[in-house]
């Protein structure tokens, strides 16, 4: 009952006539491989390993646990980068 309510307030909207633009159509980025290179690649997830590991080091430590949660998520982050384009 209450959806038949919302959707009898709504106005109708007039029909868009075929000589009326409606949108530009914008391409998309290509879905081919990324063009960073393997050394790129390597050097990123090696330098978000060590600051995962260094986060999860001070995770376990009770005291640092609030800096080492960031970390540990932006070096998760940071390796996974290599695979975005």
């Amino acid at each position: 009952m209450i959806a038949q309510e919302s959707l009898a307030t709504e106005r109708a909207r007039p029909p868009v006539s075929p000589e009326e633009r409606v949108a530009e159509v914008v391409p998309l980025r290509s879905a081919g491989p990324a063009e960073t290179s393997l050394l790129w690649r390597i050097i990123l997830v090696m330098v978000g390993f060590g600051i995962a590991i260094t986060g999860f080091a001070l995770i376990l430590t009770a005291l640092m646990a609030f800096i080492g949660l960031p970390l540990f998520i932006f070096g998760l982050a940071l390796m996974q980068a290599q695979e975005r384009g």
